[in-house]
């Protein structure tokens, strides 16, 4: 008589921890959201630094980079490396000075800004083109103008990726530069 009492008591016991076990779901349709393209804005490109036309085109006719670094008042470096970090075949500055010098050919940073005008670079490395400000309101501005320039958000992140279908312009926040690709 024990043993039946054990045996119906597993028996029950099994029975509800079976039913318990599993958890109700219920089937739910995703939430369709339409998505929102920036509205695309005439923005007038800062007069102290090079705009993303113009870097376009100088990327586009390399010809034509003297003459254009030259009208907005660019001095030139040439072979500039940072320290193990960065390579540039060609660094136009204004408004800043390069970094201290740390080897003949090797530089403790990227240039410097200085307290009069815009400060920016103007850099040449392995097929692109850095451009390069040191306030907020001059790499809003030069964003600006790349999405008005054409160009669609592509990837988010820490480095926003714009894209026209044949070029792609790289927007990094925290550095406040822009690459031309």
């Amino acid at each position: 008589m024990k043993k039946n009492l054990w045996i119906a008591t597993a028996i029950l016991v099994a029975a509800i921890t079976l039913n318990s076990c599993g958890t109700q779901q219920t089937v739910t349709t995703p939430a369709v959201t339409q998505v929102v393209k920036d509205t695309v804005v005439n923005v007038e490109p800062l007069k102290d630094v090079i705009s993303i036309a113009e870097a376009l085109n100088m990327y586009q006719n390399p010809d034509k980079v003297d003459a254009t670094t030259k009208k907005y008042g660019y001095k030139l470096k040439t072979n500039y490396e940072v320290y193990r970090l960065d390579k540039f075949s060609k660094m136009y500055y204004k408004n800043c000075v390069p970094a201290k010098l740390l080897t003949a050919d090797k530089y403790e940073d990227y240039p410097k800004p200085l307290r009069k005008g815009v400060s920016s670079y103007v850099a040449f490395k392995d097929g692109a083109i850095i451009i390069a400000v040191f306030n907020q309101t001059a790499y809003d501005n030069l964003v600006a103008q790349v999405k008005a320039a054409g160009f669609t958000l592509d990837m988010p992140g820490s480095e926003d990726i714009y894209t026209n279908g044949t070029r792609t312009i790289a927007c990094y926040k925290d550095g406040k530069s822009v690459r031309i690709q």
